[in-house]
């Protein structure tokens, strides 16, 4: 995957594993991609952005996912600055187009486009994209570590040709749910950002992350990604993620 989230959603299903079992890495990875890659979603959500120099920007938006978060779509609805403006990503996020009303134009994001910053946030389009751990990194077990109080599976993800532009990700994984609970991105072996993932609920048969807080840590800036309202399992359109409809009003 190009990350290890997908569209700001974490969506696990509960997988029980006998008492006194070991699990390979290969088994927790798995699990972990089940959990993340749900078969549809629709969501709203706030955008809290905190710059180092004190600034605070509160954007809201919807987000839709489908096919394990092959097809992705957010479309802006305030403030008015940013109202209508629209991100589709298909292909697992190897496809990236922008819309907006302003100029009435569908842009395709070049490749190197995937690293900037989506709408100011600390999030950049390659953290949004979809993806798969198992296909997109090579991955070794580092142990066990707790995150909160809550014990996880610690591992070290490098990235494959399919993978994104960091140079390594650290993942903590819950052990029980298999939910990602935080993930730390290198730059070499500089940390450049740092995520963390709480208020876990259980949302149609899914834990689902509440609140994602992506730490920027060269520049001191944090962006909030808060999910007030979410759905699973719908049946949604295939013409809602294309080119065509993005500029729909």
């Amino acid at each position: 995957m190009k990350k290890i989230i997908c569209f700001l959603l974490i969506s696990p299903v509960i997988f029980t594993v006998a008492k006194g079992q070991e699990l390979s890495s290969k088994e927790i990875i798995q699990k972990i991609d089940a959990n993340e890659r749900v078969h549809s979603s629709k969501a709203q959500m706030k955008q809290i952005i905190l710059t180092s120099s004190g600034k605070k920007r509160t954007l809201e938006m919807q987000a839709w996912t489908k096919d394990k978060n092959d097809k992705q779509l957010m479309i802006y609805t305030a403030p008015k600055r940013v109202k209508g403006d629209k991100i589709l990503m298909l292909n697992d996020g190897d496809d990236i187009w922008f819309y907006t009303p302003k100029t009435d134009r569908v842009r395709h994001l070049a490749s190197h486009a995937k690293k900037q910053k989506v709408q100011g946030s600390d999030f950049a389009y390659e953290d949004m994209s979809g993806g798969e751990i198992e296909k997109d990194y090579h991955y070794k077990l580092l142990g066990e570590e707790k995150i909160s109080d809550t014990l996880c599976y610690k591992f070290e993800l490098i990235p494959t040709e399919s993978g994104p532009s960091y140079a390594k990700l650290i993942l903590w994984a819950d052990k029980e749910i298999f939910v990602t609970r935080r993930i730390d991105y290198f730059e070499s072996d500089e940390i450049l950002k740092r995520l963390h993932l709480t208020d876990i609920r259980k949302i149609d048969d899914h834990w689902t992350a509440m609140k994602m807080t992506m730490k920027n840590l060269q520049d001191g800036g944090e962006t909030i990604m808060q999910t007030l309202e979410i759905e699973f399992d719908l049946e949604i359109e295939d013409k809602m993620f294309t080119t065509k409809n993005l500029k729909r009003r």
